[in-house]
């Protein structure tokens, strides 16, 4: 487990047990068997000389903020506070006394009157709505600085895979999709018109490129305004140079930009390689 701060999650475990608790609440587990699955996955953590102090002090602390936190987590926790202090566990003694101003935060928040239970809204697993072999599109609308002149272009994207992933909240599995990506001036009007569009290469060094990306979104409200279904396209065929894993896709300004700056990597790769 990485630790890179002596923050309360400023390492791998303590971000891993919040977030899996919380994930527990939200797919609608008691209170009770949300504690109880993290105590059995974790217990391991729980009982090594170091993992210990991470794993009961951000456990507390976020059920604690979370108005769940029990008097048995609430009193190991308070242990592991003191016993970290004066364990071995941080060589530096700068680095030791910055750890132990934290810990004594955490220590003064759990000791204090916990708040009400917080409601926890059930996240259902999210759903496309998209089909392998589909293909979209829609309009470049944000401005990004140097590359004004695609403003209304059209992007298309050809869905390639449905797979499920909890990328969104631990243990529930969403839809996600790895698409391919194209760039042109002219409206499409067909499926088909991804053969008269150009490739977006998303990396591109030395002989390794990546073309494929998966759409993360979490609602369906997040699309653009011009996203538009194109239809079905059976022909479609990858990319021959084509050798690393998909990169991560989000609408809006973020998803755009790496579209525009993948746009000009693959023309600037068509003209090294006299591709025309």
């Amino acid at each position: 487990m990485g630790t890179w701060e002596t923050g309360l999650y400023d390492n791998d475990l303590s971000c891993d047990v919040r977030d899996d608790y919380i994930g527990k609440l939200k797919a609608g587990k008691t209170d009770e068997e949300a504690l109880n699955e993290i105590l059995e996955e974790y217990e391991e953590e729980a009982e090594d000389d170091d993992e210990k102090y991470n794993f009961y002090i951000a456990l507390a602390d976020t059920m604690w903020k979370k108005g769940r936190m029990t008097e048995e987590i609430k009193k190991m926790a308070l242990k592991m506070i003191e016993e970290e202090k004066v364990s071995d566990k941080w060589e530096d003694e700068r680095v030791r006394k910055e750890r132990a101003k934290k810990l004594d935060k955490v220590k003064k928040r759990i000791e204090s009157p916990m708040p009400a239970r917080k409601k926890i809204s059930i996240h259902k697993p999210y759903v496309l709505g998209w089909e392998e072999k589909d293909v979209y599109t829609f309009q470049i609308s944000e401005k990004v600085e140097g590359y004004e002149k695609y403003i209304g272009w059209h992007v298309l994207f050809y869905v390639d895979r449905i797979f499920l992933e909890d990328w969104y909240v631990h243990g529930i599995n969403d839809e996600l999709a790895d698409a391919y990506f194209f760039l042109m001036e002219e409206e499409p009007k067909e499926a088909s018109d991804i053969k008269k569009a150009k490739n977006i290469c998303f990396y591109w060094k030395d002989k390794t490129f990546r073309y494929k990306a998966y759409i993360c979104e979490s609602s369906k409200r997040s699309r653009p305004a011009t996203f538009k279904y194109l239809g079905k396209y059976d022909d479609f065929k990858a990319p021959e140079n084509e050798s690393m894993n998909s990169n991560c896709f989000f609408w809006g300004v973020v998803g755009e930009r790496h579209i525009l700056w993948g746009y000009e990597d693959q023309l600037r790769y068509e003209r090294e390689m006299g591709i025309k």
